[in-house]
């Protein structure tokens, strides 16, 4: 699957940063998500139904209070998981009593508010239960109070050596004392036999709680599912999505009107809007052909965070999604130089390339994205590599291949061709009238004119010439221009 760095780059890592989960437990799953691997297609698709059934009951009224205060409960658990396990070893201090005391007693609570939750039953593998049995070892008098401290019931010894300690203490007070000496002595002693007697309850105590420490386990468990899944739900339901259809045998990736809420939210600072993209993918190469500045990358980009998130059990920003389980996704795009073994870029991305065959080999279902391909070399050489990929992807059994480019009879290879709509829809005098202004002027308003959307062509389609477009709508030098004009008049 992609790294960390290709994850940020992306933008998986900035919806990670954007769950707002309510526990210790719920965080640390987010902090750790992870594509589910294909032999667990099952349970990547009971996670996904239970994100359904929680975006439902998120955007139901009558379930608001219920989930306000499950969620109120939640930011409440501290993390005893330590204390829990270390119960099955040695004896549990009281400041470790005093924290899962307390977990126990906010569980009574989260655990109510949990069974008024309209779709908590039907929820997969998500079971939030108090126990009391557990509750009644660390609070015997069942006073529920927010301390711990060993009680005088818990043994008639214990009771009998904090009254001979009260008294002596009494005493001591008094001053004069006659015998402080005696006194202070037998303080002492009464102090560690008190301390003694108080291990020895405690060692039980942990002993009785340890039969219960797997149950414990078993609940946060829930309780971390059940807050990973409600972050997820109501993401779903600020940001817009769907939930995906991640099929174990899927012949097809669909994916449409889907959006990058990074790269949104970044053009929405800025007065722009983003351009739902929808594709198609097919077992064998795609490509998307289109000038620079087209939206070839942004495309890919998009594509590969919808998949990642699809794989990882979230909701997808997509209208509708319908992929294969993939065994990997790999992505190859922006320049990178190989500085330890002083490769050029081009280089370090023939490195790349070759390891992400490597990969592929072992992989029952792939996603292969490669950005403007080859880009790094001169172009006969470069388009002979780009064709060469298509050709071998085509050839893969499970794989799937998107590859951009803007070099010419490459998508021919192609079973299927995309190109960006670019300018395309916008007339010269449109052009030249919105970019009539200065520098600075034309270029915050050529972004606003091009149409970032794909949409399929023939393999047999060369990729459009909005570049030239591009230089005059930029005013680029007059001179320049009509020497590029009698280059392309030559060919």
């Amino acid at each position: 699957m992609l790294d960390k760095q290709q994850q940020a780059a992306i933008g998986f890592a900035y919806i990670i940063e954007n769950l707002q989960t309510c526990s210790p437990f719920g965080e640390e799953l987010a902090r750790h998500t992870h594509a589910y691997p294909c032999e667990e297609n099952a349970r990547l698709c009971r996670e996904l139904e239970n994100v359904r059934l929680l975006a439902e009951t998120v955007r139901s009224d009558a379930a608001r209070e219920a989930l306000s205060a499950a969620e109120r409960a939640l930011m409440q658990l501290k993390d005893v998981r330590r204390s829990v396990a270390r119960s099955r070893e040695m004896t549990l201090t009281d400041v470790e009593f005093f924290e899962i005391k307390r977990f126990l007693i906010k569980l009574d609570a989260l655990a109510e508010a949990f069974s008024k939750i309209p779709c908590g039953e039907r929820l997969n593998e998500i079971d939030i239960h108090p126990l009391p049995h557990a509750l009644s070892i660390v609070d015997p008098d069942g006073m529920r109070a927010m301390t711990f401290r060993v009680s005088d019931s818990a043994s008639a010894e214990l009771a009998k050596i904090r009254r001979e300690r009260k008294r002596v203490d009494a005493e001591l007070r008094r001053d004069p004392v006659e015998g402080r000496d005696a006194l202070e002595a037998e303080r002492t002693l009464l102090a560690a036999r008190e301390e003694s007697e108080e291990l020895r309850i405690r060692t039980e105590m942990t002993r009785a709680f340890a039969a219960h420490s797997h149950e414990a386990e078993q609940v946060i468990k829930c309780i971390a599912r059940f807050d990973f899944a409600l972050a997820k739900a109501r993401l779903m339901c600020s940001r817009g999505g769907s939930i995906p259809k991640v099929y174990a045998n899927g012949q097809r990736v669909l994916l449409n009107e889907m959006i990058n809420p990074q790269t949104a939210d970044a053009l929405h600072s800025s007065g722009r809007k983003f351009t739902p993209v929808s594709i198609e993918l097919l077992s064998g190469s795609t490509v998307i052909t289109g000038a620079n500045m087209g939206g070839k990358s942004v495309a890919v980009k998009t594509l590969a965070l919808n998949v990642l998130l699809a794989l990882c059990g979230f909701p997808v920003f997509c209208g509708e999604a319908e992929l294969p389980h993939f065994a990997g996704i790999h992505l190859l795009c922006e320049d990178m130089e190989d500085n330890l073994g002083g490769l050029s870029s081009f280089g370090g991305e023939m490195i790349r390339f070759d390891g992400i065959l490597s990969e592929i080999k072992t992989e029952s279902t792939a996603l292969v994205l490669l950005d403007e391909f080859a880009r790094g070399t001169n172009p006969h050489e470069g388009a002979a590599l780009v064709r060469a990929a298509v050709k071998y992807f085509n050839n893969r059994r499970g794989c799937f291949a998107l590859i951009t480019t803007h070099f010419d009879d490459v998508a021919c290879c192609a079973p299927m061709h995309y190109q960006v709509i670019g300018l395309k829809n916008v007339e010269p005098a449109v052009l030249d009238a919105a970019l009539a202004g200065n520098d600075a002027s034309r270029a915050s308003v050529l972004p606003k004119l091009m149409d970032y959307g794909l949409y399929r062509v023939a393999s047999d389609v060369n990729p459009p010439r909005d570049a030239l477009a591009i230089c005059k709508a930029m005013r680029v030098s007059d001179e320049f221009m009509r020497c590029v004009n009698a280059e392309e008049t030559k060919q």
